[in-house]
């Protein structure tokens, strides 16, 4: 039954985390589509079909998550798999002032997204759970672990977002 309740705190918080990142970038497409560009990865006249598929990819991903079986962690997992190569081409470019494009808030690109990425990763690394009857007590602890992962994420999120604001100051 742990494994049921790890696979489930896994993908809840990976569908909660891409939706979070879909509402961002519809919320200031815009702002997204410039950083996607600022990656210099996309050659610029590609950026209008790139930049909604990315958005449609985040989709697919959360839906194909919350189907009970399916290519949804393969898709999540792909996905933060090409954000972090992106990511860390740019570092390695030493191209570090560029908004990550990832949250509300404008975020450099820097290690520390690396490592949040790396823990993506980890709850995004393809696995299955074990068969078992979950209870209400079951679900209640996956919402639980759920919660708590998304309040770190989000605290996270924010503390990079503030030292940003700190390093501009």
């Amino acid at each position: 039954m742990l494994s049921w309740i790890l696979y489930m705190t896994a993908m809840g918080t990976l569908a909660l985390v891409f939706a979070l990142s879909v509402s961002h970038k519809l919320r200031d497409y815009a702002r997204f589509r410039a950083s996607l560009g600022a990656y210099k990865l996309v050659p610029e006249r590609l950026l209008g079909v790139f930049a909604p598929l990315v958005i449609l990819l985040e989709v697919t991903a959360i839906a194909a998550i919350l189907l009970p079986t399916g290519p949804g962690v393969s898709i999540a997992f792909g996905l933060l798999l090409l954000y972090t190569l992106a990511l860390t081409v740019n570092l390695l470019r030493g191209n570090t002032s560029i908004d990550c494009g990832c949250g509300d808030a404008p975020t450099p690109i820097s290690g520390w997204l690396l490592l949040r990425n790396g823990g993506l990763l980890l709850l995004a690394m393809p696995h299955q759970p074990s068969e078992g009857s979950p209870d209400l007590l079951h679900w209640a602890l996956v919402a639980a672990l759920v919660t708590l992962l998304m309040v770190f994420y989000l605290i996270f999120e924010q503390l990079l977002a503030n030292h940003a604001r700190l390093q501009e100051g």
